[in-house]
């Protein structure tokens, strides 16, 4: 395209986007709709407006360009009182501290980028969306009943499973019309799709879901469009046995509904990416956390962020291991864990000062995290022979193994101490909460680095 026919298109683009919202201010006026629903209409317009545009646009930077103008505008909506109180009724009516507006041109632009010319893996995450997060939300306000409680609040199961729907038809019907997939593989991939983008709109908070899920869509869809009907099976077991695992620990765990559900995303994540060894260190934290100190009480207090602050650090050493596949990376992966348990462990030693000699319970937590997390995940692949850190049963090999179990241990010790001292700044009095997931997630990294040292250097 020439430059005057891309300039042509981008303001035809921001022209239907401004349409959209006016007109649906003029129906906000003359009617007394949900606010919800005027929100997803937005929604719903902006994708219809955006689906063409891999056939529009034949480069990235007109996409780019409307991504900031659209931001820009809707910053500076919401900053003026005027425009907020008018036209910002439209985006903002529902009053939450969302932010999915912004996400929500951003997020497509980078689907556009990462889509290379590729229409499917643009058009079916666009349409999930668009259609399907909309659906949800609508079939929650008008039939929700069954609710579970999330980061942002309540959702309803009867959304969920209108997501889940809207979503599998979005990818099920352009996978079977529009390609050579097969029915079956059209069906398990769709099946799967819409199975695992539903789970991370479960998690998604304050509006991240706008970025979730065309994103979540979009990978899933590169990663099994040229699967087998057999192993795609298998995938979708796997999907279903962990989220079902999450779901059958909700009665034992201090974790909200969305959170367990981000757990079982990050365990199939896990074996999905990493293999069976890397489930090892995650379903120990998980298991043993919740048996050594169960919930109390109905209350179920700890939230996404509380998962996030536990296995960040892991992801990330999980997303560097799909890129580099390097067996290595399991043990800063591993240590992670151990050190979240071992904090776990001293932070019991402040809120239950009483129960025995304060140095007793330090060392039993530092041992707790090393010898059921870290040692079992590096011993199992090792006498195993599975090549899964580049190990085999020579001399050599052995005194590696034995320094990493010692500078695991030592990583795990030293942050353990560090935050044993910055308890009482922490836990107080005064208690000061927001600094409790930072720390956790901090401690586990740097203690992942420091066990890795061998691999590093």
């Amino acid at each position: 395209m020439t430059l005057v026919s891309n300039l042509l298109a981008m303001a035809a683009v921001l022209a239907a986007l401004a349409v959209l919202l006016v007109g649906l201010k003029a129906v906000e006026k003359r009617s007394r709709f949900h606010p919800e629903v005027l929100r997803k209409g937005v929604h719903v317009g902006m994708g219809l407006v955006v689906l063409p545009l891999p056939w529009v646009f034949d480069q990235a930077w007109p996409m780019v360009v409307l991504a900031v103008l659209a931001c820009t505008a809707l910053l500076v909506t919401r900053s003026i009182r005027n425009l907020r109180s008018g036209i910002g009724t439209v985006l903002g009516g529902v009053g939450r501290d969302s932010l999915g507006e912004i996400y929500y041109p951003i997020s497509v632009t980078l689907l556009f980028i990462v889509s290379q010319g590729e229409w499917l893996l643009y058009v079916v995450p666009i349409l999930t969306l668009a259609l399907a997060d909309a659906v949800a939300a609508l079939v929650g306000i008008r039939y929700g009943q069954t609710q579970y409680k999330t980061s942002d609040g309540y959702k309803s199961i009867e959304g969920s499973l209108a997501f889940f729907l809207v979503a599998f038809f979005s990818a099920h019907l352009p996978l079977l019309l529009l390609t050579d997939t097969g029915r079956a593989e059209a069906v398990l991939i769709a099946t799967i799709l819409a199975l695992l983008v539903m789970m991370l709109e479960l998690v998604a908070w304050r509006g991240l879901d706008n970025f979730f899920i065309p994103l979540g869509a979009h990978a899933f869809l590169r990663l099994y469009l040229d699967q087998d009907a057999q192993l795609l099976l298998f995938r979708l077991l796997a999907a279903i046995i962990f989220g079902a695992f999450a779901l059958a620990w909700r009665y034992r765990s201090k974790l909200d509904d969305s959170a367990l559900i981000g757990c079982a995303l990050f365990g199939y994540a896990a074996f999905a990416l990493g293999g069976w060894q890397w489930l090892i260190a995650p379903f120990v934290f998980f298991v043993i956390h919740t048996l050594a100190w169960p919930r109390s009480s109905e209350r179920r207090s700890h939230t996404v962020y509380t998962m996030l602050s536990i296995a960040g650090g892991a992801l990330l050493w999980l997303f560097v291991h799909s890129i580099a596949q390097e067996g290595w990376l399991l043990i800063p992966f591993a240590t992670t864990f151990a050190a979240q348990l071992s904090l776990y462990g001293v932070s019991r030693i402040s809120l239950q000062p009483e129960r025995g000699r304060r140095s007793v319970r330090l060392i039993g937590a530092i041992g707790l995290g090393w010898m059921l997390i870290y040692v079992p995940t590096l011993l199992i692949p090792f006498a195993r022979g599975t090549g899964q850190m580049d190990f085999d049963a020579s001399g050599s090999e052995v005194l590696g193994l034995l320094s990493d179990l010692g500078l695991g241990l030592l990583a795990i010790g030293i942050v353990a101490m560090v935050f044993y001292l910055l308890m009482p700044r922490i836990y107080g009095p005064p208690l000061r909460a927001n600094l409790i997931n930072p720390a956790f997630a901090t401690l586990g990294v740097l203690a992942s680095l420091f066990a890795s040292l061998r691999w590093l250097m």
